[in-house]
């Protein structure tokens, strides 16, 4: 595993959120061998093991205590469908390791007496490698580097660690499939800073789906290289491209597009379904770490957009740009609120009881109504629409839907999303859609 930070020799990933999962399935593992009457090894290891330079005791100590829940729910969620087979392919117990800038990092075992002397072929081995370099007396780790002198002039570059993985706030939108695509053309040193950032742009813009793919065609047949089915619902997760007009419509009946970008004929192929109802919304959410707010505001429109259509029979496709941040974060939001979850995915029993209209009992500012165009095409009323997008739409929405919860309990809180003063930790969209696949 690869991963880098500006500031933290290790990322949270590496020291917190990897040994937390490495743990729990350890612990999975020993539950499945007891339940499955499977010979177990007396000394397998389920202790929790992070890295003593990053992680604090104390902070160690929370995390302990919190496994075992994690353990229970995923447990009862019943996601590992095979627990025979899981006991097959880990003979060993999981294990990670942490390398920076070429040294080992030791782990907490330190906490419970020595340092630790686990010898390679007892663990199956997660490495964790940040290659980044950072200034041992100094917080700002970004410097110049020089690189040549050309007509006298010294040239060179900045550099800052972990900026490599994060092209939605440094690189202007360049991929590492374009950089690599043209790296002779970019790594001209007879360019200057303002004629890289012209020529990023240029290639950008010239990519079609900026997304780092080649810019042909969609159609049925290539679609499914770009959606993933979500579980036994009629809906689907997937790129920009799954979303291009209007090959989109001959797979899909609605289309939530959670991006700030659209495709220039969308409108037109909609009206020319002349015998197929088509609906259309687009959530203008920037990727990455460029969006602050819009997501948390737009999402309670969006999911009654994906609940009203799945209650419709309607197939759903849902798509940000590469179909592994925006988009994901909202079905795991739709699916906290209309499926049970255990696997396969499914909806709820009630799923068809759940009434959208009732959100018109609403009370609604009308100084407050937004501006119907993004929602024009998406099936929704217009007042449904304009109250979710006020001021006090996400607090009307949680309402709502805390009507139809099964459990007394939060969607979420606080306390189930952090533990610590000091230092949080946050379940990954990686890891559940690892899970939703």
């Amino acid at each position: 595993m690869v991963d880098s930070s500006v500031r933290k020799i290790l990322p949270d990933s590496f020291s917190r959120t990897i040994p937390i999962w490495c743990c729990v399935m350890n612990r999975m593992v020993q539950r499945y061998r007891r339940e499955l009457n499977i010979k177990s090894s007396d000394d397998w290891d389920t202790k929790l093991y992070t890295p003593c330079s990053i992680v604090s005791p104390e902070e160690h100590a929370d995390m302990s205590n919190l496994i075992e829940s994690r353990v229970q729910l995923l447990h009862n969620s019943k996601a590992i469908v095979d627990p025979r087979r899981l006991v097959n392919l880990l003979g060993r117990p999981l294990r990670a390791r942490w390398f920076t800038n070429r040294s080992w990092q030791s782990d907490t075992v330190s906490y419970e007496g020595g340092c630790s002397s686990a010898k390679h072929d007892e663990f199956y081995t997660i490495v964790c490698y940040n290659p980044s370099i950072y200034s041992e007396h100094s917080k700002n780790h970004i410097r110049w580097i020089d690189s040549e002198v050309i007509d006298s002039e010294k040239r060179g570059f900045y550099y800052t660690p972990g900026s490599a993985d994060d092209d939605a706030t440094w690189g202007r939108r360049l991929t590492h499939e374009l950089f690599w695509l043209n790296k002779k053309r970019l790594l001209d040193p007879t360019l200057s800073d303002d004629d890289v950032d012209v020529m990023i742009d240029t290639l950008v813009n010239s990519d079609v789906d900026i997304d780092g793919t080649s810019s042909s065609g969609t159609t049925e047949n290539n679609l499914k290289c770009f959606i993933d089915k979500i579980g036994k619902l009629n809906l689907w997760i997937g790129s920009r491209k799954a979303g291009r007009p209007p090959a989109c419509w001959e797979s899909f009946d609605a289309i939530l597009n959670v991006t700030d970008i659209e495709y220039p004929t969308m409108s037109e192929s909609i009206k020319e379904r002349n015998q197929q109802k088509c609906f259309y919304l687009m959530l203008p959410v920037a990727e990455g770490k460029k969006d602050k707010s819009e997501l948390e505001r737009y999402l309670p429109l969006g999911l009654c957009f994906l609940i009203y259509h799945l209650q419709q029979g309607r197939r759903v496709l849902i798509h940000c740009v590469q179909g592994r941040d925006r988009s994901v974060a909202v079905v795991l939001a739709l699916i906290s609120i209309v499926c049970p979850l255990e696997y396969p995915l499914r909806l709820r029993e009630n799923f068809e009881e759940m009434e959208l209209l009732n959100l018109e009992n609403s009370e609604l500012d009308v100084n407050e109504v937004s501006n119907d165009k993004m929602y024009k095409d998406s099936g929704l009323q217009s007042f449904t629409a304009n109250v979710l997008l006020n001021g006090s739409g996400q607090d009307t929405f949680l309402k709502w839907a805390h009507q139809y919860s099964t459990s007394p309990e939060p969607l979420a809180s606080k306390h189930s999303l952090r533990i610590g003063e000091k230092r949080h930790w946050h379940v990954t969209l990686t890891c559940h859609r690892i899970y939703l696949n």
